[in-house]
């Protein structure tokens, strides 16, 4: 199946999944309260869709679909930026100057996280990968990883998730980042 085909599949189940998880926060939330709780569904899913890039060389499924995981992965955390400042900071971003020191700069975190996938949204093209040549594409591209690391600190420092699942959120990251640069190590070495 061709790369923009299965790009696009991707994008439609990430589009379907977003108008699930609205569903959900408008049955179970009103008001001010709905839009916070679908503010953290979309971070999760941005985090969700990032782990599912760096485990990708695992599963040649999730290889296929790496492109539109990462497109889809933009586009629930900016989703989730947006309703963090119209529901968390007042609709504006002067608001930050509310936040207690570390929830700002938890906060910066996030908008660092933001910023640095815009080149890797802006070359997920064929026509970029030729353009930069593949060696300079895959260079940038390993910028997911840091993405991935100001994420996970990000999410959690802000999270509002329970302790177990953060605990388990950093060892499954860990194990897969580290497993991703002992196999990129191995590659260099040989």
């Amino acid at each position: 199946m061709a790369n923009w085909v299965t790009s696009c599949i991707v994008l439609v189940a990430a589009y379907v999944g977003a108008s699930l998880l609205e569903t959900l926060s408008l049955l179970q939330y009103t008001g001010h309260l709905q839009g916070q709780r679908l503010c953290e569904y979309y971070g999760w899913a941005a985090c969700l869709c990032l782990f599912l890039i760096l485990i990708a060389r695992r599963s040649a499924r999730l290889l296929a679909w790496r492109r539109g995981l990462g497109i889809a992965s933009f586009g629930f955390a900016l989703a989730h930026a947006w309703l963090s400042v119209v529901h968390i900071l007042g609709g504006s971003l002067e608001g930050i100057e509310f936040l207690s020191d570390s929830e700002r700069f938890s906060t910066w975190i996030g908008g660092v996280g933001l910023v640095l996938m815009v080149p890797l949204v802006i070359t997920s093209s064929n026509f970029a990968v030729k353009w930069l040549g593949l060696r300079r594409w895959k260079c940038l591209h390993r910028l997911v990883f840091v993405v991935s690391l100001l994420a996970l600190v990000h999410s959690l420092w802000w999270g509002a998730a329970p302790w177990p699942i953060k605990a388990l959120l950093v060892i499954v990251t860990m194990v897969v980042v580290i497993e991703r640069l002992r196999r990129q190590q191995s590659h260099v070495d040989s």
